[in-house]
C-alpha cells in the first residue's frame, strides 16, 4: 500500500505547524522537497513566529502538494495500460514467451536501460540457455520491469517538483513580504484575512481579496451572523457551555440496560423489528402479497433502535461545546433572498469555511431553490467563489434539497453527528410528512439542525430545528 498519500503529506505539515518538528529527509521526492522547504531555518522562524505567514505557508504547501499528486495521478493513468501489461506478460504461455521475448526485451530496454532494467541478462538467460519457460526467472524479469517502471516515474515526479519550486518558493517570499506590510497599511484586522484568505485558494491579489473582505465585513453589522457560526464550529458563546457528549470510540450500545432502547419508527425491510401491524399483514392471507411488496421495496414500519446506530462512546462533561462531526449547509437561492440577504448568506458561508479549515471538518453546501447546486466548499473554493458572483432567483422548494441532505446523511457514519444549517427567509412550503419525519429521526439520532431566518416572515419550520437565529432584516423598497 502506498505510504505517501494526500493524508500523510498534510498530517506531517500539521505537526510542523504546531511543534515545528519534521524529519530532516526522505528518499519520495515530493516529501523530501517539502522537508527541505520546512527545514529552511529563513522558512520556520517566519512561520513559526507570525501567525499570518504560517496560513499563507500552510495553504501555499497545501496547494503545491495536491498539484502534484493529481500530476502524479495522471501520468499513473496514462501509464495504465502498461501496468496491466505487466500483468498479462506473466501469464504468456511458453510458446508465446518463445517467439516474443526477444521483442519485449527490445522494447524494455529503449525505455528503462538508465533505470538499471538489465537486457543483456536476460537476453543470455532466454536465449542462449532457453530459460523463458523458467517462471521464476519471468516473474524476476517483471518484477525488474515493475522497479524500473517505478524509478522512471519517480525521476519524473523530481524534474515536475524541479519546474514548479522556483515559482513556488518565489511567490511564498513575494507573499510573506506583502501581504503583512498591505494588511498594516490598511489596517485589515487578522480575522478579516483569515476568512478572506481562506477563499482564494493560495493566490494573493488585492482585488479579490478587497472583494472577498467586503462580504467579510457584513458579520460587522450583523453580529447574529457570527453566533450562528460559533454554535456550527461548538464554540462556546453567549449562551454559555452546553453539556455535550464527548467521543471516545465507535460501539453499538445502549444508554442503559434498563431503558427502552426503541428510537422511533422507520422504514426498510428488517423482518426482526417489525411493527405489530406489519406482522398482522404478514399473518393474513389476503394481505400477504401486499406485504411481500413491502418488503423488496422497503416499506415496511420498522421500530429503529438506538443500539442499531453506529454511535461515539460518549461521557458527559459540562465543558465548552467541541467539534463533532461535517457540516452541510443549506442556502436558500430563491427571489427573494435577492440583495442583502444573500450578502448575509455568504458572509455566513465564508466563516464557515475558516472554520471547517481551522477544525479540519468536512463543509458541505446544498445551494437551493427549485433547483439544487451541491459544492464541497473545502474542496472547490473557486467554484465558491463563483457561486458568490451568482444571483437569487427563482422560487422555493425544498424536496431536492432534503433528499440530497438525507443522502449525504446516509452516505458515511461520521455524518450521523452532523451539524446542518439553513440560511433562508424561510418563505419555505412545508414538506412532506415523510420527509420531516426523517429530520426528526436524524435529530434523534444527534445530529443537530439550526437555521438562519433572515427577515420576519411566518415560519412553519420552527418545531423541526434546535435553533432558529433571526435576522430581523427589512428590505428597501424602492418606487
Amino acid at each position: 500500500m502506498n505510504r505517501y498519500t494526500s493524508a500523510f503529506y498534510i498530517q506531517a505539515l500539521d505537526k510542523y505547524m504546531k511543534t515545528g518538528e519534521c524529519a530532516e529527509t526522505d528518499s519520495e521526492p515530493l516529501y523530501a522537497y517539502l522537508l527541505s522547504v520546512m527545514n529552511d531555518p529563513i522558512i520556520k522562524i517566519q512561520v513559526l513566529n507570525n501567525d499570518i505567514c504560517a496560513c499563507i505557508f500552510y495553504d501555499t504547501m497545501v496547494q503545491f502538494i495536491k498539484l502534484n499528486l493529481e500530476k502524479e495521478r495522471y501520468n499513473l493513468q496514462k501509464s495504465q495500460s502498461e501496468q496491466e501489461g505487466m500483468e498479462l506478460v506473466l501469464e504468456w504461455s511458453i510458446e508465446r514467451r518463445r517467439h516474443g521475448w526477444q521483442a519485449l526485451l527490445k522494447q524494455l530496454d529503449d525505455v528503462y536501460q538508465e533505470f538499471g532494467f538489465d537486457h543483456r541478462f536476460y537476453r543470455g538467460q532466454f536465449g542462449q540457455e532457453g530459460k523463458y519457460a523458467d517462471d521464476k526467472i519471468w516473474e524476476k524479469m517483471v518484477d525488474d520491469w515493475k522497479e524500473a517502471f517505478r524509478q522512471k516515474n519517480q525521476k519524473q515526479k523530481e524534474e515536475e517538483i524541479e519546474l514548479r519550486k522556483d515559482n513556488l518558493e518565489q511567490r511564498m517570499r513575494s507573499n510573506f513580504k506583502n501581504i503583512p506590510e498591505y494588511l498594516d497599511k490598511n489596517k485589515v484586522e487578522k480575522d478579516e484575512f483569515f476568512q478572506s484568505w481562506g477563499l482564494m485558494n493560495g493566490i494573493w491579489n488585492t482585488i479579490d481579496f478587497e472583494r472577498i473582505r467586503k462580504i467579510v465585513r457584513i458579520q460587522r453589522e450583523f453580529p447574529e451572523i457570527l453566533k450562528v457560526a460559533n454554535k456550527m464550529g461548538r464554540i462556546a458563546d453567549d449562551d454559555g457551555q452546553d453539556q455535550l457528549s464527548v467521543a471516545e470510540g465507535d460501539i453499538y450500545r445502549m444508554e442503559h440496560a434498563s431503558k427502552c432502547d426503541i428510537l422511533g419508527i422507520t422504514i426498510g425491510n428488517d423482518l426482526n423489528s417489525l411493527l405489530p401491524t406489519e406482522l398482522v399483514h404478514c399473518a393474513d392471507a389476503e394481505l400477504e402479497d401486499l406485504f411481500v411488496y413491502k418488503y423488496l421495496t422497503h416499506k415496511l414500519q420498522n421500530f429503529r433502535y438506538k443500539s442499531e446506530i453506529m454511535q461515539p462512546a460518549r461521557k458527559l462533561e459540562v465543558k465548552p461545546a467541541v467539534l463533532k462531526g461535517p457540516m452541510i449547509v443549506c442556502l436558500d437561492t430563491s427571489g427573494s433572498m435577492v440583495g442583502k440577504p444573500e450578502k448575509i448568506a455568504y458572509s455566513l458561508m465564508v466563516k464557515l469555511l475558516e472554520i471547517a479549515d481551522r477544525q479540519k471538518r468536512d463543509c458541505f453546501l446544498i445551494a437551493f431553490s427549485v433547483s439544487i447546486t451541491p459544492i464541497d466548499i473545502r474542496k472547490e473554493r473557486v467554484r465558491l467563489l463563483e457561486f458568490f458572483s451568482t444571483t437569487a432567483c427563482g422560487d422555493t422548494d425544498a424536496t431536492r434539497m432534503l433528499k440530497a441532505m438525507f443522502q449525504l446523511l446516509q452516505s458515511n457514519k461520521i455524518y450521523m453527528n452532523a451539524d446542518v444549517l439553513w440560511i433562508s427567509d424561510f418563505k419555505i412550503p412545508l414538506s412532506s410528512p415523510e420527509l420531516t419525519r426523517q429530520i426528526q429521526e436524524y435529530r434523534n439520532a444527534n445530529t443537530h439542525f439550526y437555521g438562519l431566518q433572515i427577515g420576519i416572515a411566518e415560519n412553519e419550520w420552527i418545531p423541526f430545528f434546535d435553533r432558529i437565529y433571526q435576522i430581523n432584516y427589512t428590505p428597501i423598497r424602492r418606487y
